[in-house]
């Protein structure tokens, strides 16, 4: 189909979809559809992350929110690509970027199209993903949002006394207070910044870049520097394929000072309370020298960990009777640190598998505990399911934006499934080594690989870098737990009354839900709010991260870098908007223990 002709199908398609939009018709929005199709949002249409499935279901929602949102204004993206077919026959797809606006803000459409010879455009939408790019009321500066200079506090004051004294917030306090300095933290802190909004991070270390020089020496990102970029300030080209920890630790503290954002390290967040009629919290701080400071902020963002907080410490039987040591993988640094002759790692994520093949090399004999069946494939497969990002052709931006309409549920879960068969045809050999080295593999929840599992359970799989050829080997031992009957002074004792010897047991056992700080901090009720953090919510969404909660004020950022690139734009968006009174109760997420239901909820639950 040539170029012109697929631009006359998308103006026309276009035209009809904002006419019956504004129509509020039903019927005109359907022909429009086909029967299988899909919406997600980020908070554009519905001031939230969301997703409906089915073609009743979108039209139904898309009704429910457009009195209130008022889109409209609609044309084809001048920024992004043409609209462009790819693909043959009935796996034919085109793809077209659109610009709009809404009663506050401006925003953009991805939309997959199939042909259809029975529509009368000839196409028909399979797939719509809009997200908010901008609000009305927000004029973002155009280069540095400090390039005016500063205003004096009194005569002759520089720059740098300037800039202490407005980081103490003496007399005022923050708008938002961010808890947690790594790069879920710096990142909506950043956009804060250049929208305006008064914004302090907090950290308990010592140092910025601390939450990545204390971790384990042997931890290097399993995705590829193209994939991990910051806002506003690009990585040099000189960086390495795969960014080590201290490297990253380095760079977080370089994109403090280049941001100059406001951060109080040695500061520990003890916890919060909503007040509901002046709509903000009573946030309580404890200082470095263990004083306290009290601060009233409208909004606060959880930064604290990309899935999981704190450490998950299980209860193996007889543990306390083992005369080694017992560390868990956040404690743990390098095998020098222990001195140990012989060591039992418990779990086999990439944590567990990194730890392993550390002591592996400072000469310690390492068995692998094994408790649940994972997946493992080669780090070069792994890559191959974002390749796009690796390709110099494509901006990071544009890959980013494609992105989000493939992580709609049905679509993700498809698309999964194919590229895990394609996977462990690939890494078939590595796969028949582990087994018979005594791993126990598996496919994922439903056959749907490494990424679903990171989705859905935040581990329960390996990337291989080395560690898997040294296991095959035989250089690191695998272990089933099920043939351990409890641990005794000297190590792991077997059913059969042998004993598995050891004087270090690592627990690589991952962390607990971040509900569980939700609840330490903000109480049970809120927790209860909230519900589960960073899990798959029942439309496909990640649970309460980067999107409305059920407790107003409260926010939630996290997961890889890449994620927290692109989700902290529409994080700060949507909490800006709420800053300017531009969030209808009507369109707030009701409590997870609650029977109220949105607007969008409500006319799905009839759709």
């Amino acid at each position: 189909m040539k170029a012109d002709r697929i631009l006359g199908n998308i103006e026309q398609w276009k035209v009809a979809f904002e006419r019956a939009l504004t129509a509020k018709n039903p019927e005109g929005l359907k022909s429009l559809l086909t029967e299988v199709s899909y919406f997600r949002d980020h908070g554009a249409l519905t001031w939230d992350l969301r997703q409906f499935h089915g073609r009743d279901a979108v039209v139904a929602t898309l009704l429910a929110v457009v009195d209130e949102i008022k889109p409209h204004s609609f044309k084809v993206s001048a920024k992004w690509p043409a609209p462009q077919i790819s693909g043959a026959g009935e796996e034919a797809l085109i793809e077209a970027f659109f610009d709009f606006e809404t009663a506050h803000g401006r925003a953009e459409a991805y939309v997959h199209c199939k042909l259809d010879p029975t529509s009368q455009i000839g196409i028909r939408a399979y797939a719509i993903f809009t997200r908010l790019e901008g609000l009305k009321d927000v004029v973002l500066p155009e280069g540095h949002p400090r390039d005016q200079g500063y205003t004096p506090n009194f005569s002759g004051e520089l720059w740098r006394e300037n800039r202490d004294t407005a980081r103490q917030f003496i007399n005022h306090d923050p708008e938002v207070l961010i808890v947690g300095a790594g790069q879920a933290g710096m990142i909506p802190a950043a956009y804060l910044n250049q929208m305006g909004v008064s914004t302090l991070l907090v950290d308990r270390n010592e140092r910025v870049g601390d939450n990545w020089y204390k971790r384990y020496g042997q931890l290097n990102l399993h995705n590829p520097v193209e994939m991990n970029g910051f806002p506003f300030l690009p990585f040099p080209k000189h960086y390495p394929e795969y960014l080590p920890k201290d490297l990253i630790g380095d760079w977080l503290d370089t994109y403090a000072q280049y941001l100059d954002l406001n951060i109080w390290t040695s500061t520990s967040f003890k916890g919060a309370q909503y007040d509901e009629a002046a709509q903000c919290w009573t946030a309580t701080l404890q200082m470095k020298d263990g004083s306290e400071r009290v601060m009233r902020p409208r909004h606060i963002i959880l930064a604290t960990g990309g899935i999981g907080g704190k450490p998950n410490v299980p209860s193996l039987k007889g543990l306390e009777s083992f005369k080694g040591k017992v560390v868990h993988s956040t404690q743990y640094n390098k095998a020098a640190d222990y001195g140990a002759k012989k060591a039992i790692v418990v779990g086999c994520g990439a944590s567990g598998h990194d730890i392993s093949v550390d002591l592996y090399r400072a000469g310690v004999a390492v068995t692998m505990l094994q408790r649940d069946p994972i997946v493992v494939n080669h780090i070069d497969t792994a890559n191959l399911a974002y390749i796009d990002y690796i390709n110099p052709a494509l901006p990071t931006e544009l890959v980013d934006f494609r992105y989000g309409i493939n992580m709609i549920s049905p679509m993700r879960e498809a698309g999964s499934r194919k590229y895990h068969q394609f996977a462990k045809a690939r890494d078939a050999e590595l796969l028949k080594g582990l087994e018979a080295a005594g791993m126990r593999l598996n496919d994922g929840f439903e056959g749907m690989g490494w990424f679903d599992l990171f989705l859905r359970f935040g581990g329960g799989y390996y990337l291989n870098k080395c560690t898997s050829e040294i296991i095959v080997e035989g250089g690191i031992k695998v272990e089933q737990i099920a043939n351990v009957d409890t641990f005794a002074s000297a190590g792991a004792q077997r059913i059969d009354g042998s004993v598995l010897e050891a004087d270090l047991v690592v627990l690589a056992t991952g962390y607990q839900n971040r509900q569980v700080e939700v609840a330490e901090w903000f109480g049970n009720d809120v927790a209860e709010r909230v519900g589960k953090i960073a899990v798959l919510d029942t439309d496909g969404e990640w649970a309460n991260v980067w999107g409305q909660t059920g407790q107003q004020g409260l926010w939630f950022n996290g997961g890889g870098i890449n994620q927290v690139r692109s989700y902290s734009e529409r994080l700060t968006l949507l909490i800006k908007a709420d800053l300017s009174g531009h969030i209808p109760k009507g369109f707030r997420r009701p409590p997870k223990n609650s029977s109220e239901k949105a607007v969008c909820d409500s006319a799905r639950s009839v759709g």
